[in-house]
């Protein structure tokens, strides 16, 4: 049987194929999240305050933290060992910009001081740590928040239609 560059690529695709279907079921040992990877062990005051300062509590809504929004992003965090690193590098920072400030940590400071240092976390270039703990922290901060049927009472919004159904959905839409 002759070598031909078809019976060449063939073995080579072949062997290709395997070795990455090898690679791709290969068991791979995965480090949980120590105790120490997460904001509930270092700096829960600060990751607390950090998500009131985000989603604070007005007169007629409770705001994230009192919704237990902080806890349930704990628990995210914690098990996303990237956002964990960000999230000990981010709590760093706002200390270091608290101490600046003249505050013992960001949990200590005034909400004034602590909105000027997310605004200058919003500020911060694109990719750096500050912006993106910023942009990852308000997005899931807003996520828990608004997902709480707590929050809904005050908005005015009854919750999903579902399992119900929509009684109307037969009828045309009306004009408002």
């Amino acid at each position: 049987m002759p070598v031909t560059r078809r019976r060449l690529l063939a073995a080579f695709g072949s062997s290709l194929i395997a070795a990455l279907a090898a690679w791709w079921w290969w068991p791979r040992k995965v480090e949980p999240p120590t105790v120490e990877s997460t904001p509930a062990a270092s700096g829960n005051a600060g990751f607390r305050a950090w998500i009131d300062t985000l989603v604070p509590a007005e007169a007629d809504f409770p705001g994230a933290v009192a919704l237990g929004v902080a806890e349930r992003m704990q628990e995210l965090i914690g098990e996303q060992p990237a956002y964990a690193a960000l999230t000990r590098a981010a709590l760093e920072w706002l200390d270091e910009r608290a101490r600046a400030q003249g505050g013992n940590g960001f949990a200590t400071l005034p909400e004034v001081d602590r909105q000027s240092i997310v605004s200058a976390a919003l500020a911060s270039a694109p990719g750096s740590t500050p912006r993106t703990f910023f942009q990852a922290t308000l997005d899931d901060a807003l996520f828990h928040t608004y997902a709480d049927e707590s929050a809904w009472v005050n908005l005015g919004y009854a919750g999903p239609p579902q399992p119900i159904g929509f009684p109307d959905q037969q009828r045309p839409p009306g004009r408002g």
